[in-house]
């Protein structure tokens, strides 16, 4: 099997895509993880796509479900930011290798705030979510995602990165430790209730009342 051959032609394919200047527009590119009939390889690989963004300067597209379920997408951020201009997140809940489900505030998406965070690139990072799950509410699907993917954030923002960046300078890996642990019980939901209040937004679990009734007096009539 040619694997070069077909990896020509998809470069190929990309440069005369982007021939053409679009103003108002910023150009991403995706890696595929696998496909149907692809058993044996992928032509456009996270290799290829990532060698592609670095060297046109394009805009690389990671998606949380198109990568090992063991592997740190997080960690990826940081060699990203090094060599492409921006990042685009397509954050989902991969689940066995289905990638498309609603976005919850789990380990993955709060160590992925927490890079972005500590590398300083939230200027540099565009979030896209995911909301394929058909099996739940359309508009509650949208809300436990987005609340789930701000809650992760904010909690990214309230860790006391100054002081563990000091610890980690002194070679104080004990303390650098010791905070990081400790920073796990901040009462950042506190900090969220009142985020929520002061924009005059549904608290807790009380956007579940409100979605209802969205269901029932606007989607509902619409069948």
């Amino acid at each position: 099997m040619n694997r070069l051959r077909y990896r020509e032609l998809l470069k190929q394919s990309l440069d005369e895509i982007f021939e053409t200047k679009y103003e108002h527009m910023k150009d991403c590119i995706e890696a595929k993880l696998f496909g149907i009939g692809l058993e044996s390889y992928t032509v456009g690989s996270y290799d290829f796509y990532l060698g592609y963004g670095a060297k046109y300067n394009k805009m690389v597209t990671l998606d949380t479900g198109h990568f090992h379920l063991t592997e740190s997408v997080a960690d990826k951020i940081s060699c990203l930011l090094l060599y492409t201009p921006e990042i685009m997140l397509h954050v989902s809940r991969p689940i066995r290798w289905d990638s498309d489900h609603v976005t919850t505030m789990n380990d993955d998406t709060l160590d992925l705030a927490k890079e972005i965070v500590r590398s300083h690139a939230l200027d540099r990072v565009h979030f896209g979510l995911d909301y394929f799950d058909a099996s739940i509410n359309r508009i509650g699907a949208y809300v436990v995602g987005t609340r789930a993917t701000q809650k992760c954030v904010l909690q990214a923002l309230l860790e006391p990165i100054a002081q563990l960046r000091a610890y980690e300078a002194n070679d104080q890996l004990f303390e650098r430790l010791a905070l990081l642990e400790e920073a796990k019980g901040l009462p950042w939901n506190a900090v969220w209730d009142m985020f929520c209040l002061r924009n005059d937004v549904p608290v807790g679990e009380e956007y579940i009342a409100e979605i209802r009734k969205y269901e029932t007096e606007v989607t509902l009539k619409r069948c």
